[in-house]
């Protein structure tokens, strides 16, 4: 009598057929499944909240096709197998790799979105799941399947340490040619970094300039139809660079429509066309590339395969060496997940259970200074920052000195402190052609009891030095938690302090027309003194 694990191993022709229970198939496939989605489900925030990698909504839905176009493709090659290699080397590195699988969750889920941690997740499952289709079929399998899930990656994002200064010599460059281009249709333009200024006013990096955004989902397109038409790697090596070239040159002419729409227009009319011709321009460079990647599928290729050729006389596949095999492995990863889950939610709830919730606060600004005026918030901003309630403004104080603050607030929950923490000054800044001259140094104040941890930024403006201060403040953290230290070392802090979901609070504050830091900053205290308003009467949970 067949027991649910029952597995039958019966030959026909010259391959082997192995026939798994349902039961079976659901301890193989679960641990496997379970990595897949805490994999997706990490990546779904940035997806969602991030334009530049919007795109990865639609990859786990490619890498579907492409494997089951491979699978279609290859069906009738058999799969040659003689058995499972013993090698030490391999079986330390899964074993290394699984365990890397409890650090990579503590820091989750302290930092959700942390982008590193996204690129761990994904070595971590790619990683397994190839070595899961080695204890099955071997091999062969691995090679035949590898770039299908590792076309995966294409929908990881880069961590911004690398991202950052690639996107902003591109934007650059793109204002820079942008620019050229209206000079040569006559309209008189200057580029600020990745703004470019016009008769009508700037045209910011949230309006025409958005970072190359197609850069990306070409770099996938790229790949996607390399390993579509079946190339072979020369052809999808050069297919790389001309997605890249695509991505340039169609960026250049979706900048320069908006930037012509804007000297014509007003720059307010840029918002009427801005998604339609995002949208557009992204169309017509994936049909381009498409195209591109089609005619270089005509040409001959001598490296095609060839089924007769290519076809090889399977061995003794050792059905029970390789079922037992991936049982095992299966059963492991269901244990250590499960104990990796339980252990990482016991070591947070044991440590925010002595967090004591910190006062209720907000920022109150100046409206009685005559000087001060609201500087509106976008609906890009809105969009980019997710933030639950936002403000700024502008006033100038007797001294001569102008002063702008900008408050934001998130509401608890995981992606609050992704957003919060993603857009510093020497990030955003330098894009609008600003030079950082100095910092961050960080500066803990108290104002009314309220551990204030504000970081100091040097800038050289058009008009002269900028003080900039921005605080990240977060509801229960200790300032002990606000180390002078670098903020994704403070990340990973956050294993030892507590998870950043319970809500976070920005304020920046730009000063010009001081030049001393030491004046700047002691104006600062004073200033917060009057803006920060602490209701005594409630506590924030």
């Amino acid at each position: 009598m067949d027991t649910p694990m029952h597995v039958q191993a019966s030959s026909v022709g010259t391959g082997s057929i192995v026939k798994y229970s349902t039961l079976t198939w659901v301890v193989v496939i679960l641990p496997f499944a379970w990595l897949w989605f805490h994999l997706i489900n990490n990546l779904w925030w940035q997806w969602t909240t991030d334009p530049q990698w919007s795109y990865g909504l639609v990859v786990p839905l490619l890498t579907i096709g492409l494997l089951i176009r491979r699978w279609r493709r290859f069906s009738g090659i058999p799969l040659h197998s003689n058995g499972l290699t013993k090698s030490h080397l391999l079986i330390g590195s899964i074993v290394l790799l699984a365990f890397f699988y409890l650090p990579t969750r503590l820091v989750e889920e302290a930092t959700s979105v942390w982008r590193p941690i996204g690129w761990l997740l994904a070595i971590e499952t790619i990683g397994l799941t190839l070595y899961g289709i080695y204890l099955l079929k071997g091999w062969e399998a691995v090679k035949r399947y590898m770039f299908p899930i590792c076309f995966f990656l294409t929908a990881v994002p880069w961590p911004t340490l690398f991202e950052q200064p690639i996107i902003q010599q591109l934007s650059r460059a793109n204002a820079g040619m942008v620019v050229n281009v209206l000079g040569i249709i006559g309209i008189p333009a200057i580029q600020h970094g990745n703004v470019i200024e016009i008769s009508t006013g700037m045209v910011g990096i949230n309006d025409a300039c958005s970072g190359i955004r197609s850069l990306h989902s070409c770099l996938m397109i790229s790949l996607f139809m390399g390993e579509f038409y079946f190339m072979n790697w020369t052809r999808r090596i050069l297919l790389v660079p001309a997605g890249f070239i695509l991505a340039m040159m169609f960026n250049v002419c979706r900048t320069s429509l908006l930037t012509y729409i804007a000297a014509e227009k007003g720059v307010a009319a840029i918002s009427q066309y801005h998604d339609e011709a995002g949208m557009t321009i992204l169309l017509a460079c994936t049909a381009t590339l498409w195209g591109v990647s089609y005619l270089i599928s005509l040409l001959p290729d001598r490296s095609a395969v060839n089924k007769k050729t290519a076809e090889v006389a399977p061995g003794n596949e050792n059905t029970a060496q390789h079922l037992a095999a991936i049982k095992s492995l299966a059963i492991s990863l269901i244990i250590w997940v499960v104990a990796v889950e339980v252990g990482v939610q016991l070591w947070y709830s044991i440590r925010e259970a002595k967090i004591k919730p910190g006062p209720k606060w907000t920022i109150v600004f100046p409206e009685s200074n005559p000087t001060f005026k609201i500087l509106p918030l976008t609906p890009e901003e809105r969009i980019l920052l997710r933030y639950d309630y936002g403000r700024q403004g502008q006033w100038e104080e007797p001294d001569g000195t102008v002063w702008q603050a900008f408050y934001f607030e998130w509401k608890p929950g995981r992606v609050a402190g992704y957003l919060a923490k993603r857009h510093t000054p020497d990030i955003c800044l330098p894009a609008i052609g600003l030079k950082m001259v100095s910092g961050p140094t960080l500066m803990m104040l108290n104002i009314d009891n309220i551990d204030i941890p504000m970081r100091y930024y040097l800038f050289d403006g058009p008009d002269g030095p900028m003080q900039v201060f921005q605080c990240h403040w977060e509801p229960g953290v200790g300032k002990d938690a606000y180390a002078d230290e670098s903020s994704r070392l403070s990340l990973v802090r956050s294993v030892w302090t507590t998870r950043g979901n319970k809500g976070q609070k920005v304020i920046e504050i730009v000063i010009t027309g001081c030049d001393d830091p030491k004046v700047a900053k002691e104006a600062l205290v004073q200033q917060l003194q009057k803006l920060i308003k602490v209701d005594k009467t409630q506590v924030q949970s």
